[in-house]
């Protein structure tokens, strides 16, 4: 178990007094005003000198069995009082027991977000602060992708597409640890977000039931962002004339459409577009024979959100 310590010298002079505080311990922390703050869980010990000197300092004697060390009995402002020869001296200490509460900003690249969930584009960056109401933030800590956890110096960036998580936690000036927050950053182009696994029969417009799960995630950002317009982007496989899949496609955008009003979403926020066979995933275009499992990567649906004008 480690023991933090850290010692305070009162100056006593004919005309002025002072407080000075060991810098050197992580407990303890001097502002450009000279307020001192403490660790608020932190064992105390006091000593006088008659000078600016720490090795002529002496341990102020007590019979307190509460003094020396001597600990706070919680947060705030506390008063050292001492008494010479009549005088009274009195000098306040804040104790700080609370570490910094991190927040994260997305200085380039925001689409939409809020709280602990951002959608960004592309080459995103991150910025991390945060804020301390006593002594002050010292460092700030990062962690992406369950990462080992170094330390914050500029700007984060993102520029895989997918989901990653950020973990921030932050230290302020006399060695209070916050806690540890989670944020999640989802990195798509263009605000245009892939669903693996929405599958059609060949020919149908019927969802699998088995793919009604992965609509989930639609489902949570159009209530969570009640302003967020939704368009459904449908395609189909190469199999059949060109005509005849731009139908088949408007049909399956239209049935998730469907899906996500049944579900509370209003239709006025979603629009829908069947592109047919315009943009085949892989090598099996009109032509080229492949089996049904290459195929339906090509049967698949893409959401694009925007927000309104």
């Amino acid at each position: 178990m480690s023991f933090y310590r850290f010692c305070l010298f009162i100056l006593i002079a004919t005309t002025s007094h002072s407080l000075f505080a060991q810098e050197a311990n992580s407990n303890i922390y001097i502002d450009t005003n000279g307020q001192i703050y403490v660790k608020a869980d932190a064992p105390i010990y006091f000593f006088v000198s008659t000078n600016n000197e720490p090795k002529n300092k002496v341990l102020i004697p007590s019979s307190d069995s509460l003094a020396n060390p001597m600990y706070f009995d919680g947060p705030g402002k506390h008063y050292f009082v001492y008494a010479n020869k009549g005088e009274r001296i009195r000098y306040l200490i804040l104790a700080d027991a609370k570490g910094p509460k991190p927040k994260v900003k997305v200085e380039k690249g925001l689409l939409f977000g809020k709280e602990n969930r951002f959608y960004v584009d592309v080459d995103s960056k991150i910025s991390i602060d945060a804020k301390d109401d006593y002594s002050g933030l010292k460092q700030l800590y990062y962690s992406a992708d369950g990462l080992q956890f170094n330390l914050y110096s500029e700007a984060i960036s993102f520029n895989k597409e997918g989901e990653s998580e950020l973990k921030v936690y932050a230290i302020d000036n006399v060695g209070n640890i916050g806690d540890t927050a989670t944020f999640k950053v989802i990195v798509s182009p263009e605000a245009i977000f892939k669903i693996d696994n929405i599958y059609f029969e060949t020919g149908s417009a019927r969802i699998h039931n088995e793919s009604l799960d992965n609509l989930a995630e639609m489902l949570q950002l159009m209530r969570e962002f009640p302003e967020l317009i939704l368009e459904i982007r449908a395609y189909a496989d190469a199999r059949g004339s060109s005509e005849s899949n731009k139908v088949l496609s408007e049909r399956r955008a239209q049935s998730v459409a469907n899906y996500l009003t049944s579900k509370g979403i209003e239709a006025r926020r979603l629009k829908v577009k069947g592109l047919g066979d315009s943009n085949i995933l892989n090598d099996c275009v009109k032509g080229v024979p492949c089996p049904d499992s290459k195929h339906k990567q090509n049967r698949r649906v893409e959401f694009k959100f925007s927000l309104p004008k």
